[in-house]
């Protein structure tokens, strides 16, 4: 399972760019053909990130669809289960989107939630 590595990744990513301060909400991009199952990384989230600063951040995962751009018409289409060009019929395509896999953005406690919290 690579996601247990990915995972740990991502929350020594959030960790450092926020070492003082508890994250409250993670937020990635996962494209349909990065080959990262959100399931997996939501479980290993929960496991990676006990003792740390990510420990109870909600995760939020944004789907990216695949976007294919056809080499014979260039029409730009969602890919489908054949992966042929709804306009054309010609099989595949470049893809223009759906392999990303990013943090897009972390957000964390603010100072004054701190102090109401401590």
């Amino acid at each position: 399972m690579h996601e247990l590595a990915i995972t740990q990744n991502i929350v020594a990513l959030v960790v450092n760019a926020s070492p003082h301060r508890p994250i409250k909400v993670i937020t990635l991009k996962v494209g349909e053909l990065s080959g990262v199952q959100e399931e997996a990384i939501r479980f290993c989230f929960d496991v990676v990130s006990k003792r740390t600063m990510a420990e109870g951040a909600r995760l939020d995962i944004v789907p990216v669809p695949a976007l294919l751009r056809c080499r014979k018409c260039f029409l730009e289409f969602l890919l489908n289960d054949k992966w042929a060009c709804p306009s054309c019929a010609a099989i595949g395509g470049d893809v223009l989107s759906g392999k990303e896999f990013f943090v897009e953005s972390i957000e964390v406690e603010d100072e004054r939630e701190e102090n109401a919290l401590g």
